[in-house]
């Protein structure tokens, strides 16, 4: 049985949204008319589940007065609910009709089972049993909304009928009432005018937002909007101009709180950034006609830019003009579409809009640009413009023109990581009497540009700041240079490197096969952790019955045999294990445990098994020692020349043999001697020709 999921949707709204529907509870049957200028059409809505399987067992029959006719009222028709077999090929097109197929053909479903698939019944009988109290008006509320946007359903469900001899300028009153005059129901009574067509309401006005790809659209729903439509429909267009439903189901009005119940709102994803997509909605009648598209909007995305100028190097010429270059770092290859080089006189927090272009946009191949007409003070910053419109600027580098003596470079650079991840660099003072401060520099290699990481001069020759120990480098690497007076950069000091404590556990060790063969014996194979600072490997086992890990080998060495033999006398148990790693700074790791369940192998409490002609006496002895288990009895069973073993004798525990004289000459035997006790023994097996 299929059931809709768009039911488990609206379930918790359905309450709500019945008032809508069944908002007279004066009749027991709700009309709705709708004229559109040559036809009348007609929806009834029984008032709860129970009227309405009652009315459409038998169907509805539709009445027609004229008002001022003293004709009274006309039939104009019965309205029948579709057959189990339309049903179940319209809901092979909309699940929406499997609701009434198994309500309304509740007996023919559960004896065609009774026929095809009996264990099945109970399953149907027990879902029929939960449609009780609220729960029948809750599906009953969700099987009239279905109709609501299905025209076709609506008629298979018989509560749809359109009035086709009518005559304009005239007024008629219409009411429906059950076939079945048992039934006794009161039916609403709608007048009905001629004079001009229907009209929807117009379309509230929609509003868009957006959050990355994603965009949100909303429109106010007033109560003559909701008595229009049933639901509303998605459309969107990447030319303003052609529309696509982009709605699978329609867009139903849930009010979830109080501040929602006036606003509807849908959402959806922009298919592609640097496109604008446009937007309309339009409101969906239950009568099977949607109304004129709302106001357009439109939405565009903008992919992330990621491309990073860095100003390198600037410098004043012999011309008192600053010569500036930059690098650019695009890693994920986007498209610089230009640069432009932008300049500021002074700069603050709340200023950073002072920057103004002095260039006009260059190649995005350039890289560097001069500025003929420098300022007192200049701050500095590039900035790279994307295809659609995206800026990614630079960092920013002030530039003196009057500092011509730049300051030395620091001497005396040092440092030191402390187990927390503290970081304490100092250097010697430079010797200048005036000096600004100091500024740090850092990278993760030395390959790599190192970056300023310091946000504010340093008076005193020394900076302390906290590390992440999380990351997979191990070292890093510090420079430091000096900022005179009137702001002159000298060069950098030569790099330090310091190593990070390592607070990082190694790789897990990967458990590849566990295993026990028949001599239960229990292998163990694994691969090794691939960390290179492994110092320790430890394995564990733990069985079920104890809930505690017992250490079994330790491998002081980087690198483990792979492999253990575990040669516990396992009897059926649970067993784990489990493998810790420790590095050379004792970070450890463990695997998860790997669970296996030990075979039951037999024992072997007999051995020497032994078979002896007597031709005097014409028999056979059968004689056995047993290997210290406790046997409460022998069992012997013999086979005559491959046949089948039957038993012919049962001994006490302490007995050794049996002489056996049921024997002919010429055929070949085959004893079986089992020994009895607790556990399952292991038989001993011997073949004899006499």
């Amino acid at each position: 049985m299929r059931t809709n999921k768009y039911f488990y949707i609206i379930l918790f709204v359905l309450a709500s949204m019945c008032q809508n529907i069944f908002a007279q509870e004066d009749f027991d049957i709700k009309l709705k008319v709708f004229y559109t200028g040559n036809n009348v059409l007609l929806r009834w809505y029984p008032q709860d589940y129970d009227t309405y399987v009652k009315c459409a067992k038998k169907g509805f029959a539709v009445e027609r007065r004229q008002v001022g006719n003293v004709e009274g009222w006309q039939s104009l028709g019965v309205v029948e609910i579709g057959s189990l077999n339309e049903f179940e090929q319209w809901e092979s097109k909309d699940s929406n009709a499997g609701l009434f197929k198994y309500i309304l053909y509740k007996d023919e479903l559960i004896n065609r089972l009774r026929a095809t698939q009996p264990d099945s019944v109970k399953v149907l009988q027990n879902y029929y049993k939960q449609i009780q109290g609220d729960s029948k008006n809750y599906l009953y509320g969700m099987m009239m909304l279905s109709t609501e946007f299905s025209v076709d359903l609506s008629r298979l469900a018989a509560v749809n009928f359109m009035d086709e001899m009518t005559r304009s300028q005239q007024t008629y009153e219409y009411r429906v009432s059950p076939i079945d005059k048992s039934v006794k129901v009161k039916s609403e009574i709608v007048r009905l005018v001629t004079n001009r067509r229907t009209q929807l309401m117009p379309m509230s006005k929609i509003e868009i937002s957006r959050s990355g790809r994603s965009v949100r659209l909303k429109w106010p729903v007033s109560d003559e909007l909701e008595v229009s439509y049933s639901g509303y429909q998605l459309e969107r267009s990447e030319d303003g101009i052609h529309y696509k439903k982009i709605n699978r189901r329609p867009i139903v009005h849930v009010q979830t709180s109080e501040r929602d119940k006036d606003t509807c709102a849908i959402g959806d994803s922009l298919p592609e950034c640097g496109k604008r997509y446009y937007y309309r909605v339009k409101g969906m009648s239950g009568f099977g006609f949607l109304g004129n598209p709302s106001n357009v909007v439109s939405e565009q995305c903008v992919d992330p830019y990621t491309v990073k100028p860095i100003l390198t190097n600037l410098n004043f010429n012999k011309d008192a003009e600053c010569e500036i270059e930059w690098d650019v770092e695009n890693l994920d290859n986007q498209t610089i579409k230009q640069f432009v080089l932008e300049r500021a006189e002074r700069l603050h927090v709340s200023a950073r809009d002072t920057f103004v272009p002095i260039s006009k946009p260059m190649s995005p191949n350039a890289r560097a640009f001069t500025d003929k007409k420098p300022l007192k003070n200049n701050y500095y910053r590039v900035a790279a413009y994307g295809e659609t419109g995206q800026i990614a600027y630079s960092n920013i580098v002030y530039k003196y023109p009057s500092d011509t003596l730049p300051p030395s470079v620091p001497t005396g650079l040092k440092g030191v990581i402390d187990s927390s991840g503290v970081v304490t660099l100092t250097w010697n003072p430079n010797p200048e009497p005036k000096i600004r401060g100091y500024r740090v520099h850092v990278a993760n290699d030395t390959t790599e540009q190192f970056l300023c990481c310091t946000d504010t001069f340093l008076k005193a020759p020394m900076y302390t700041t906290k590390l992440f120990l999380g990351s997979l480098t191990n070292d890093i690497y510090y420079k430091v240079q000096a900022v005179g007076d009137n702001y002159g950069y000298s060069a950098l000091t030569p790099y330090i490197k310091l190593m990070k404590p390592d607070t990082i556990p190694p790789a897990k060790v990967v458990f590849d096969k566990v295993g026990q063969d028949d001599n239960n014996v229990m292998s163990i194979t694994w691969y090794d952790s691939p960390s290179i600072d492994v110092a320790k490997i430890e394995l564990y086992r733990m069985l079920e019955s104890e809930s505690n890990w017992v250490h079994l080998q330790t491998w002081n060495a980087k690198k483990s045999p792979e492999v253990y033999v575990d040669s516990f006398p396992f009897m059926g148990e649970r067993v784990a294990y489990s493998i810790k790693v420790y590095d050379e700074s004792d970070n450890m790791s463990q695997t998860d445990m790997v669970p296996y369940r030990t075979k039951i192998l037999r024992r072997h409490c007999l051995k020497g098994l032994k078979l002896t002609k007597d031709v005097n006496r014409g028999g056979v002895f059968v004689d056995w020692k047993t290997c210290g288990c406790r046997i409460n009895s022998v069992r012997v069973f013999r086979s005559d020349d491959g046949g089948p073993s039957k038993l012919i004798k049962t001994v006490n525990g302490y007995e050794y043999g049996i002489f056996d004289n049921d024997i002919k000459i010429g055929h070949e035997y085959k004893y079986t001697v089992l020994p009895i006790t607790e556990k399952m023994s292991e038989p001993e097996v011997a073949k004899i020709k006499y």
